[in-house]
């Protein structure tokens, strides 16, 4: 049934998009192109390497103390000069108990995990403005060449009139009014022409390019081919992944409240007599007031704000992706019954109106008619693949088609 739209539509002198040179910048370009100028995922690289940096620090252990203690070194009577001073030289070691730098190193990694899927999530993000800039350039470009189409049959008719009027078997308002029409037209190719322009333009800004000279292949625009999921988008992950590090964060808080004991060794010297002696120490905080309850609290209702949060944007996800897949397959509907009904019985009546128009059996609001409605039918048409592809492109957004590729620069 397409070819013979096709057939009618050259037949009314519609215009037939020429094939498309292979030097044409694909989808795929696009997205490779826009994410290679983008800023964004070299934030997110550099928030990867802050977050490697994190990992090391949460290694380190706690630094020795060193302390020199001098005693008696003035005062009255015997003490009255430096002859009794004692001095004390003491090297202490922190020894952290109960895993701390291991459950350290844990939320470290969680945040550096976190790190690497919110650069994905930037560069899912990146992919679908790609993809939306992209298809509206394509929408501009069929929008364009209809508004070309339509300027041809207003001329090839206003021929028509004008000829009928020179016979006078029309009258002279007949040959204003197709004028007008042409005018009309005419306005209706300067306009699309601007928002082509205005499209490119658009598109280029997201590859990081000035000029707005972009070949994109205008035939992808007017395919309805179904798409397999990419599978799960990086939103949830990002949200999954944040339960965990407040899980990490929990067992942290947890393993705090065991105390740390600080061993000191050390020489004393005593001036008088210049002996020495060997010094040992021990310390431990006792855990009387600061229990670290209130952290551990806190980071226990955060591991919860996070579930919250992820059955929330788990809904969002569901019920997004639902509207979108609703979308397309009513315009996919929608399109069908132009193409394969209204298109074919639309040019069958203008093609009729305007033979029995030269045979005298019309008048020209009544050609008019049928070739306004064959116009209007094509931007309907228009109208409905745009809504098929914002659809795509947000499934694609939401299933992470673009996800794995684009995140890692392997488009």
């Amino acid at each position: 049934m397409r070819i013979t739209v096709l057939a009618a539509m050259a037949a009314m002198g519609w215009a037939i998009s020429p094939a498309v040179a292979a030097s044409s910048l694909t989808l795929e370009d696009a997205i490779a192109r826009s994410l290679d100028a983008s800023p964004l995922l070299n934030a997110g690289e550099a928030a990867i390497t802050a977050s490697g940096a994190g990992i090391d620090q949460a290694r380190a252990r706690p630094n020795p103390e060193l302390e020199v203690e001098v005693e008696n070194f003035t005062g009255s009577g015997p003490y009255s000069d430096f002859g009794s001073t004692e001095t004390t030289v003491t090297y202490r070691q922190t020894l952290e108990r109960g895993g701390k730098r291991r459950a350290r190193v844990a939320l470290a990694e969680s945040d550096r995990g976190i790190a690497r899927l919110e650069r994905r999530k930037s560069a899912a993000e990146v992919a679908f403005e790609t993809q939306q800039a992209w298809n509206a350039v394509l929408e501009a470009e069929a929008a364009s060449g209809n508004a070309a189409d339509r300027l041809r049959l207003a001329e090839d008719m206003a021929a028509i009139v004008q000829r009928r009027v020179k016979a006078a078997r029309d009258p002279l308002a007949a040959g204003l009014k197709a004028d007008n029409q042409v005018a009309d037209a005419r306005t209706a190719v300067m306009q699309a022409g601007l928002q082509l322009d205005a499209a490119r333009a658009a598109l280029a800004a997201q590859l990081g390019e000035d000029a707005p000279a972009i070949d994109v292949d205008g035939s992808a625009f007017f395919l309805m081919a179904d798409r397999p999921d990419g599978g799960h988008g990086p939103d949830l992950a990002v949200s999954k992944a944040r339960i965990e590090r407040a899980g990490k964060s929990f067992e942290l808080e947890k393993v705090r409240t065991k105390s740390d004991p600080t061993i000191g060794v050390g020489m004393r010297r005593f001036e008088d007599g210049g002996d020495v002696a060997g010094v040992l120490s021990f310390s431990m905080p006792l855990a009387f007031f600061d229990k670290n309850r209130g952290n551990i609290d806190r980071a226990m209702a955060e591991r919860q704000q996070a579930q919250w949060l992820l059955a929330e944007d788990q809904r969002r996800h569901a019920a997004a992706l639902r509207a979108a897949r609703a979308q397309q397959a009513s315009a996919r509907v929608e399109v069908a019954a132009i193409r394969d009904d209204m298109l074919p019985r639309a040019g069958d009546a203008a093609r009729s109106a305007r033979d029995g128009y030269d045979r005298g059996a019309f008048v020209y609001l009544e050609v008019a008619d049928t070739q306004r409605a064959l116009v209007e039918l094509k931007a309907r048409e228009i109208a409905a693949l745009k809504k098929f592809h914002e659809a795509q492109a947000v499934i694609d957004r939401l299933t992470g088609r673009w996800t794995m590729s684009a995140a890692d620069g392997e488009l």
